[in-house]
């Protein structure tokens, strides 16, 4: 349990090292091969004494999590922004090819008096 934690805490400084330069693709591995960890850790069953030793390094490594919700949340709020690029851009063009949709024969023209 040990190694594990240590090898959590050691992923987490290094994934904060390299927030601030981490595009989607590099934060999706990292929580992956943070996943893997967990789930290591949750397979086992701790004694009493081990939550006591073990509570504040889990802690340590929890009280980081805002950092790299907030990297995500970045992400997640880029691509929102891209996506209604896309939307807009595809709106704009459907109303240029919309051509084939008015006949000649049913636009009406004005004529000057």
């Amino acid at each position: 349990m040990d190694k594990l934690i240590a090898e959590l805490e050691e992923l987490t400084k290094q994934g904060l090292l390299e927030l601030g330069s981490m595009d989607y693709e590099q934060v999706v591995e990292f929580m992956e091969r943070r996943t893997l960890i967990v789930d290591e850790l949750l397979e086992h069953i701790p004694s009493l004494r081990e939550k006591i030793i073990y509570k504040g390094r889990i802690q340590a490594v929890l009280s980081h999590d805002h950092a790299f919700i907030a990297k995500m949340m970045e992400h997640k709020d880029e691509a929102s922004l891209q996506l209604a690029k896309l939307d807009k851009g595809r709106t704009q063009r459907n109303a240029y090819d919309m051509d084939s949709a008015y006949d000649v024969g049913s636009v009406l023209f004005d004529k000057k008096k």
